[in-house]
């Protein structure tokens, strides 16, 4: 009955219909309900008809809104239903965001609305659906009951278990990672590369003032202040240049110009391996043209060549 009061009161006029299908109840059971409301000196009113439906009357409001201590462990993710629903928590933030705009004042609900209509927040790449993390959410219940677990973890194509104290997870660039410690030492996981987690009967000892989102944020920046490993001179199209931004490192990304009045550039950048430069580089295909260091150049046509002889030159064929 209190969840039919505050959606009477955050959404105006519903039908017993719409009722019944945001409160997953039956018509009759809404009926029952709104009597027993009515019943109590709470106006709400109810019209017959197809055109019909219940509403609270007099300006009737409500400020028992009910928070729990459940809900309120959700607020953090207000506005990030994705994630929400990955970490379990989709139906607490649903109701939890009803709550909050059925004890707002008319005039701030249709402000918040306003705003919700105009803005949209997507931190998912283009062509990118988040990897599977089917084991997120016994990671989240460890975090949350702070017990030590045992992983079994994939990587480089091989299997590991690793015993380790989960500290929280991070979603960073639509994809989960795991900030734990093992054997004292500060760790991340992938969450998409864990294949089991076994919850141990082992308290995990949280490091004193431990701040996971000021701990992720200096990781973040000693990764991407480390020294680059190779510099790559290039010509590159105009054209290629935004591609050309999105594989080189954040910190060296305004070494590449947004806009250039010439067809052709030519410019330094830097990469953070050999390997991942030749592999990026290969991807911008004739965009670019390596002018140095020449092993690079070297390398990049070795393997153009090599994937060029599966296509040998033949007979168009028709159509």
């Amino acid at each position: 009955m209190m969840s039919l009061l505050l959606q009477l009161q955050v959404r105006g006029e519903l039908t017993g219909a719409e009722l019944a299908r945001l409160l997953e109840v039956s018509e009759r059971t809404v009926q029952r309900d709104a009597k027993a409301l009515a019943d109590a000196g709470i106006p709400v009113r109810s019209t017959r008809g197809p055109a019909g439906g219940y509403r609270l009357g007099g300006g009737y409001r409500t400020r028992l809104t009910g928070i729990g201590l459940d809900e309120a462990g959700a607020l953090a993710f207000l506005g990030l239903g994705a994630p929400a629903e990955q970490l379990g928590l989709g139906d607490l933030v649903e109701g939890l965001q009803t709550k909050i705009r059925a004890a707002l004042t008319t005039e701030a609900r249709d402000s918040a609305q306003r705003t919700a209509d105009r803005f949209h927040l997507d931190n998912v790449r283009w062509f990118a659906r988040p990897e599977p993390v089917p084991f997120l959410g016994p990671l989240a219940v460890a975090v949350w009951q702070d017990r030590r677990v045992r992983l079994d973890y994939e990587r480089d194509g091989r299997s590991t278990r690793r015993t380790v104290d989960p500290l929280g997870p991070i979603l960073a660039s639509g994809e989960w990672y795991l900030v734990a410690l093992r054997r004292g030492a500060r760790r991340t996981y992938r969450v998409s590369r864990v294949r089991a987690v076994h919850p141990l009967d082992q308290a995990v000892s949280r490091p004193a003032g431990f701040d996971l989102a000021e701990d992720w944020r200096a990781s973040r920046r000693e990764i991407e202040s480390e020294a680059m490993e190779v510099e790559v001179t290039l010509r590159a199209r105009a054209s290629s240049l935004p591609a050309l931004r999105r594989v080189v490192p954040a910190t060296r990304q305004h070494l590449v110009p947004t806009l250039v009045n010439e067809p052709h550039i030519e410019l330094t950048v830097p990469f953070e391996s050999r390997s991942w430069a030749v592999f990026a580089l290969l991807g911008l295909g004739g965009g670019v043209e390596v002018l140095a260091p020449p092993w690079v150049r070297e390398r990049v046509a070795d393997q153009s060549r090599s994937a060029a002889a599966h296509y040998p030159a033949g007979p168009t064929l028709p159509g």
